[in-house]
């Protein structure tokens, strides 16, 4: 796929940085917010006469900045997914169903269930940290995704459900006329630690083999940081193979996010395995999923 150079937006007083991929009929703006926001992406696909946005970022501030961005764009959002239920992915709704209240908010039933039986929790938690910076409330979706294919903004879709991978439940986006894959969570940039909140380490694992064998798609739109390409399936891998070790000798999650840390020294962003020590210590302890388990098919390839 032919597609201009990636630019960066000038700043002008956004906190958050702006990368814009060049294709035929569509652009791409990936609005990453600052560290304190956990890098979270918000991918804002423009095609020819609407917007669809991505994932709606945890602090008020950046959510802010994306809908001031995507305002800016000159085009109406048709509709606003969240790809999973981690509050750092949806905890924006709040300000940008508020910026744009004719976008429907949709995501798949699961995630939308786990939004409605969990958010207001979560939002507690993270408003003990952040303060008035989180959302009081959490904005549920109100309209579900369907799997397969579909056409939002103009642009052509494949939706996929994969399951027990960074989190319980999460949504997979093809692009099929650009080749572009939006992974989210379910993979991490080579240069970062990796969340890992959730024991699901065989089954990430098996379901990031079935998936990088999938022929044309080089590049792979995330959930944090930089955009990445096929280096990330293999990275993200061998960061899941330590960490499943880390986990199953750590005492704590304390010890599990030392020994991740000295496993990737250079990594970036060692404090995503501080905090994937305290989630993932906090749950239920037992073994990871079996392989008969991981043996579940999650999409159709």
């Amino acid at each position: 796929m032919t597609h201009t150079p990636i630019t960066l937006q000038p700043a002008d007083d956004r906190k958050g940085t702006v990368v814009v991929r060049h294709y035929p009929d569509v652009r791409i703006h990936t609005y990453i917010s600052p560290p304190d926001g956990f890098l979270v992406n918000t991918h804002m696909i423009e095609g020819p006469e609407k917007l669809v946005l991505f994932d709606g970022q945890l602090l008020n501030t950046y959510a802010a900045e994306v809908a001031a961005y995507a305002s800016r764009l000159g085009k109406p959002v048709e509709q606003i997914i969240v790809s999973h239920a981690h509050p750092d992915h949806w905890a924006g709704l709040e300000v940008l169903a508020a910026r744009f209240p004719t976008a429907s908010n949709a995501a798949l039933p699961a995630v939308t269930d786990q939004i409605r039986m969990g958010g207001e929790t979560m939002l507690a938690g993270l408003r003990r940290a952040y303060g008035g910076r989180v959302a009081a409330l959490h904005t549920l979706p109100t309209a579900t995704i369907t799997l397969g294919r579909q056409t939002i903004a103009g642009v052509p879709f494949e939706f996929r459900e994969l399951q027990d991978i960074e989190s319980d439940v999460q949504l997979l986006a093809l692009m099929p006329e650009q080749q572009i894959l939006l992974a989210f969570d379910l993979l991490f940039a080579p240069r970062d630690h990796a969340f890992t909140v959730a024991p699901h380490f065989d089954h990430w694992i098996s379901v990031l083999e079935t998936h990088q064998g999938m022929e044309g798609y080089e590049t792979i739109l995330i959930g944090h940081d930089l955009l990445t390409d096929r280096a990330g399936f293999e990275a993200t891998m061998a960061y899941l193979r330590i960490a499943k070790a880390c986990y199953t000798q750590a005492p704590d999650g304390s010890s599990y996010a030392q020994a991740l840390k000295a496993a990737f020294p250079d990594r970036l962003q060692p404090g995503w395995a501080d905090f994937s020590g305290r989630v993932l210590f906090n749950r239920p302890r037992h073994q990871p999923p079996s392989a008969e388990q991981g043996q579940k098919s999650d999409t159709q390839m």
